[in-house]
């Protein structure tokens, strides 16, 4: 793609910018629109969408084409995290969040490993094929993968335990909704409603949503993990050839991969059997640190330089552990959660959309100046964080639980609805 369309300098860089602005644009409008169409029918439509979107990449013949479309695409996919993670949050219990967060999540990286593999098989095979090249066709078959699924998806979504998706009906019947109802109500969670604008302007009167929101982007420090691919590509044999083969660039990164939807699926799955976040929040912290570190020097090994690389793509996990962490916190305020979803998401992608172009200018590649410094900062910064949010949590149970002394009667905490919610 890069050789056919004649990219230069940080136009790769933009491609990613412009992805991230439509993404922005559309986060607030569309957790609004959600709370009143219900995500059985926004986020479908949203996704076919995109699909289309996705297909018309396949026949552009200029950067100026691929960053209108990737606009589109990202205004479109703007609609995905705060809403799938909605409907998590109002299904689930605070002992079984984070992992259903991460086995959602985790599309992303094995999304990620079937297109690299999908890519290098493409790049290899059809190459040519109908007069177009390998990466055109590629973007025909992810479009294509993409409306399937979303076309599926207006069926299979379930809507939320108040709210049911009437088209589900054929496999969610009656008494599993009176389950799922039950098991809310003993952990104190409210119904999602349509949010105003005045609910909506109440959201950011929270202090947990401004400190999980600051936390999210600062916490999980992956963004170096994107240049993995420019790192391989300029690695060279001692001869002066080119070491990897266009399909090696392309599978390398699936191990990263790999290991991102492993740790995820561990992180996530034993702070739920634990009943505790902070804990995990501080072991991903130390190996973010660690695999940040590595990438600062810019070690002469290439075997140490390239687990650094793939150390780094265990950041993602961060996210889960903070959203569900929030969401448990939040069960009597369901606008709260939505909106902090997409607070969060907002941060972590103001960031990624202009501080990779500064962070790792495409002329500094592969020895960048200061890329991995700026994430190394913000990784030492969110322990401090994370601590304090863990602290904020507990003044609050505890103020909560002090409401009504008198009477006895006082709101749980998120432990408290932990063990209820493992007693269900």
């Amino acid at each position: 793609m890069q050789e056919d369309l004649n990219l230069t300098g940080n136009e790769l860089n933009y491609f990613t910018t412009f992805f991230n602005i439509g993404y922005m644009v559309m986060l607030y409008p569309s957790v609004i629109i959600i709370s009143h169409l219900g995500p059985a029918r926004w986020l479908p439509a949203c996704e076919i969408v995109w699909g289309v979107l996705t297909c018309c990449l396949s026949v552009v013949s200029s950067s100026d084409q691929v960053y209108g479309i990737r606009f589109l695409i990202g205004l479109f996919e703007g609609s995905a995290w705060p809403g799938w993670f909605t409907i998590l949050s109002q299904w689930y219990l605070p002992d079984e969040l984070a992992l259903r967060m991460s086995l959602y999540n985790i599309a992303q990286p094995a999304g990620a490993m079937l297109s690299g593999a999908l890519q290098g098989a493409l790049s290899t095979n059809l190459e040519g094929v109908g007069g177009r090249a390998g990466w055109r066709w590629a973007f025909i078959v992810n479009g294509v993968c993409t409306i399937f699924v979303a076309l599926a998806a207006f069926f299979i979504i379930p809507g939320y335990p108040e709210r049911q998706n009437p088209l589900s009906k054929f496999y969610f019947k009656p008494r599993h909704l009176e389950i799922a109802r039950i098991r809310t109500r003993r952990v104190g969670r409210k119904p999602q409603i349509g949010i105003t604008v005045q609910t909506f302007l109440r959201c950011f009167s929270f202090w947990q949503l401004w400190a999980v929101a600051l936390a999210w982007p600062i916490g999980s420090n992956f963004v170096p993990t994107n240049y993995f691919n420019l790192y391989l590509k300029s690695l060279k044999n001692p001869d002066g050839s080119v070491k990897y083969s266009v399909a090696m660039l392309n599978y390398l990164p699936i191990v990263g991969q790999a290991i991102q939807l492993v740790a995820e699926l561990l992180f996530s799955g034993f702070s739920d059997y634990f009943g505790v976040r902070l804990p995990f929040l501080l072991l991903h912290s130390a190996i973010n640190i660690a695999s940040l570190s590595i990438l600062t020097i810019q070690p002469s090994d290439q075997k140490l330089h390239m687990a650094g690389y793939y150390m780094n793509y265990m950041g993602a996990v961060s996210t889960m552990l903070l959203c569900s962490w929030a969401a448990n916190h939040l069960e009597s305020e369901p606008e709260v959660r939505t909106v902090l979803f997409a607070s969060g998401t907002l941060l972590a992608y103001i960031l990624s959309a202009f501080l990779p172009i500064a962070a790792f200018p495409a002329s500094e590649a592969p020895k960048w100046r200061i890329g991995a410094k700026v994430y190394l900062g913000f990784a030492c910064a969110a322990v401090f964080v994370f601590i304090g949010i863990h602290f904020g949590f507990k003044w609050d149970a505890k103020r909560k639980k002090n409401v009504m002394p008198d009477s006895g009667v006082h709101e749980e905490s998120a432990d408290e609805s932990v063990e209820k919610g493992k007693e269900v």
